[in-house]
């Protein structure tokens, strides 16, 4: 009977194991779309755009002058530099850059994942 349990009790595990990791790999996907166009906004200088993609508190601290700033720092990054992992926690994706430090959290307000924090600052 005992066989029994564990059997079933490790079938369980790797079951859930199995589910959890579609859900990993399509954050990662979003992290990478979303920063990826938020990159193509940068180069291309689009204030407007750039703030559309960032939570509203945020909002108003997306000027020109700090998108003209990151134009200049954007040549130097690949979006595979900007977004190597993710974590999801709360509800909400936490990005991380190739070299281990956070680059942002992503939330997600009305179906559309925003960034809550300028990270090209």
């Amino acid at each position: 009977m005992t066989n029994r349990v564990i059997r079933i009790l490790a079938l369980c595990v790797l079951f859930l194991g199995i589910v959890a990791m579609p859900a990993a790999a399509d954050d990662l996907a979003d992290a990478k779309a979303v920063i990826g166009k938020q990159l193509a906004l940068i180069k291309k200088g689009d204030v407007a755009g750039l703030k559309a993609g960032f939570t509203k508190r945020l909002q108003d601290k997306i000027t020109d002058e700090n998108v003209k700033a990151a134009q200049k720092e954007a040549a130097k990054y690949a979006l595979a530099d900007l977004v190597d992992k993710v974590e999801t926690k709360n509800g909400g994706i936490k990005v991380k850059m190739k070299n281990g430090r956070s680059l942002t959290t992503l939330v997600k307000v009305d179906g559309k994942w925003l960034a809550d924090t300028v990270w090209f600052k």
